[in-house]
């Protein structure tokens, strides 16, 4: 440990000039290796990327509950898929101290029919009684009074391409027919609004309790809901009546906060699910192949000047001498290799956000991470390769 902090001590600015001479020196290589851990640090950034979009689609539908406390049933894995319960059980907590609302939501996916040349496999239906404003959305909330219409739908314009048809034509004519893929249901879109698509659903729809029972008659059986809200008065204890609330329905249901909600729903997706395993190997794999061209470069550059290095030390330079030279050949191919990558993830972010509907932004935090993945993973190959400077005897010179 303490070695290593005195070479880290050692590393200056000064030698800079005779690393970067070592590396253009063959620019086709150095070319090469910039190519070869960028793309590694690009790998890694998408896949951190994905991981990030599908936690925010996951999530941005909870984020939007106008509520203090959720009710959803103990079988409700994630938010693609919601077990019903029956509607008694949330009205039960209205005979508890400090509760003022209680509101129940309908939620459930229904396929419409083509729109166009264009037909959304899929639409998440999301349902209460309008005069509740259960999300807390002022898109939504200003046009609260055209969903009372029996029939008539908000739909989210922020799905992904296979919307956009449904989007365009109620920009252009104020509203779109649309019929369920069995052609047993008609409703009528009527105004647009800001969500956001999920894994689960190309889009959303917001509608009456009325409309949400018509709509998904197949799903839903009558009496029973897919999420209560709870609204507390104003200074009640959340804490003090979340927990009398478990002890009263036990295993019944589940009765979280909304940042309980979503972490429960992100750790669903992290752990439980493939995604979280597949989004993770496929970073390692990043960072696989990002040491590999490094130690390659490295090696191969060690190699090539094992003599040089050689006549260095006859002349009096120290092995930490040389060994600094290679950390910083190494330190010169990670920022070259992750400026560039950066950016191009940026612009791809940009593109999979519109194209998708899935939010992918770049972030300090994302920037961070894999930057400092791209250094360490070329350090460490660094390490690795300069063990051939024990090669490099000055005796050989002569």
């Amino acid at each position: 440990m303490t070695s290593i902090k005195r070479l880290i001590g050692r590393l200056s600015l000064s030698d800079l000039p005779m690393a970067w001479l070592q590396l253009k020196r063959q620019p086709v290589r150095y070319l090469v290796a910039v190519v070869g851990i960028g793309f590694a640090a690009l790998l890694m950034y998408m896949q951190i990327g994905f991981q990030s979009g599908l936690l925010t689609s996951a999530t941005t539908f909870y984020e939007a509950l106008n509520a203090d406390l959720v009710l959803i049933s103990p079988g409700t894995l994630n938010s693609g898929s919601f077990e019903q319960f029956p509607q008694s059980l949330l009205f039960r907590s209205l005979g508890v101290g400090g509760v003022k609302e209680a509101i129940p939501l309908y939620i459930a996916n229904i396929s419409v029919q083509r729109l166009g040349d264009i037909k959304p496999t899929s639409l998440r239906l999301i349902g209460f009684a309008p005069d509740d404003k259960a999300l807390d959305l002022p898109a939504v909330n200003d046009q609260i009074s055209l969903i009372k219409t029996p029939g008539y739908v908000l739909f989210d314009e922020l799905g992904n391409n296979n919307t956009g048809p449904i989007t365009e034509a109620v920009e252009s004519n104020g509203s779109q027919f649309l019929s369920l893929i069995d052609l047993s249901k008609n409703f009528r879109v009527v105004g647009l609004f800001r969500l956001g698509s999920t894994f689960a659903a190309d889009s959303n729809l917001v509608s009456s309790d009325t409309t949400a029972l018509q709509l998904a008659y197949q799903q839903i059986n009558l009496g029973e809901i897919s999420m209560g809200l709870i609204r507390l008065e104003p200074g009640a204890n959340i804490a003090q009546i979340q927990a009398f609330l478990k002890k009263t329905y036990g295993s019944q249901l589940q009765v979280l906060t909304k940042p309980q909600l979503i972490a429960q729903e992100q750790n669903y997706w992290n752990t439980s699910s493939s995604f979280g395993v597949i989004f993770g190997f496929g970073t390692f794999m990043g960072l696989l192949v990002g040491g590999v061209v490094v130690y390659q470069v490295l090696y191969t550059d060690v190699s090539d000047h094992l003599k040089e290095y050689a006549t260095l030390k006859a002349m009096g330079f120290s092995n930490t001498f040389i060994l600094i030279i290679v950390v910083q050949e190494a330190i010169l191919l990670a920022v070259s290799s992750f400026i560039p990558a950066t950016l191009a993830s940026t612009a791809m972010y940009a593109f999979l956000t519109s194209a998708a509907g899935i939010r992918i932004y770049m972030t300090s935090d994302k920037t961070l991470l894999v930057g400092s993945l791209t250094l360490g993973v070329c350090a460490a190959s660094a390490a690795i390769a300069i063990r051939k400077l024990r090669d490099a005897d000055p005796a050989s010179v002569f």
